[in-house]
């Protein structure tokens, strides 16, 4: 069977702002509330975790995290209502483009 596959990268000026390594990031740390809870599931460094997190926020038009420093709970980090509505907005693009690729799939397997 041949099938085709899509992912979805949304840019701003040539630069990647959203994909799908970027949204399981979004997931993670909302799930986790911290960016090395976050790199630890993803199996992924925390640098590269924070590098993610820096450049999502500099190409945003608003922060899509909130981080807290540490204190007597510790420190933490979340997702800022705009990074909820990214997340959203990316997940119904993706659902309307797999619609598409579904129906490419059928076609191209008639």
């Amino acid at each position: 069977m041949i099938e085709v596959e899509c992912q979805i990268s949304i840019k701003k000026d040539g630069v990647s702002f959203v994909n799908p390594l970027k949204v399981q990031l979004i997931k993670e740390i909302r799930n986790n509330g911290s960016l090395s809870g976050a790199a630890k599931k993803m199996e992924i460094s925390y640098q590269h975790v924070w590098t993610m997190v820096k450049e999502m926020n500099r190409i945003a038009p608003s922060s899509l995290f909130l981080k807290q420093r540490g204190g007597a709970n510790g420190g933490g980090t979340s997702i800022s209502d705009y990074g909820e509505r990214i997340l959203r907005e990316y997940q119904t693009i993706q659902a309307e483009i797999k619609k598409v690729v579904d129906q490419i799939n059928i076609e191209i397997n008639l």
